[in-house]
């Protein structure tokens, strides 16, 4: 799986979605719209899955992205994180890549705490488990992300929680899912 942005890469689409960013956010509210697409835009972020890693200026990230079950969706969605938010430590059932889009988020994985900032990408494995805090002292942070899943999750989340007491604490992101595109 590859980030594009723009069209200023070389790549063989296998499939593709791209997220523009909206003028009218507000809140909680998705920060983009997703589109399922055959080529490259000029503007906005694509995900791309591909054979080969695709090359040019425009490559954000890319990463070896794939699951065992046969049948797979390519899911894009947005997770938006009001003040003080925190996605506690949890997995989710596919691999992906994730752009922050505002805000900032403290992640931590596996073995190192980053920082994002608006701007930044990042790649999580299947299975890896993962604690987001939302940095901001004002307004919301968001990103938006796509994972290769299995097909049994179409429509359905695939966010599961490492300890299962954590389920009592707050849960203030809302995800919006855009596109559950079949492969």
């Amino acid at each position: 799986m590859s980030l594009i942005r723009g069209a200023d890469a070389q790549v063989d689409l296998a499939a593709a979605i791209s997220w523009t960013p909206r003028d009218d956010t507000a809140g909680l509210d998705p920060a983009g719209i997703a589109t399922v697409v055959d080529q490259l835009p000029r503007t906005g972020l694509t995900f791309v899955l591909s054979e080969a890693a695709p090359a040019g200026d425009g490559v954000l990230s890319s990463h070896e992205c794939d699951i065992p079950d046969s049948a797979k969706l390519l899911r894009v969605d947005e997770v938006c994180f009001p003040v003080g938010a925190v996605a506690h430590r949890h997995t989710h059932s596919g691999a992906g890549l994730r752009h922050l889009v505002r805000g900032a988020l403290r992640i931590a994985a596996e073995g190192h705490t980053q920082i994002v900032s608006e701007g930044d990408s990042w790649f999580e494995p299947i299975t890896s488990p993962v604690r987001a805090v939302a940095l901001q002292g004002i307004g919301v942070t968001s990103f938006v992300r796509a994972m290769v899943i299995p097909a049994s999750f179409a429509g359905k989340s695939t966010f599961a929680l490492v300890d299962p007491a954590d389920a009592a604490l707050p849960r203030l992101q809302v995800t919006h899912r855009h596109i559950d595109l079949p492969l």
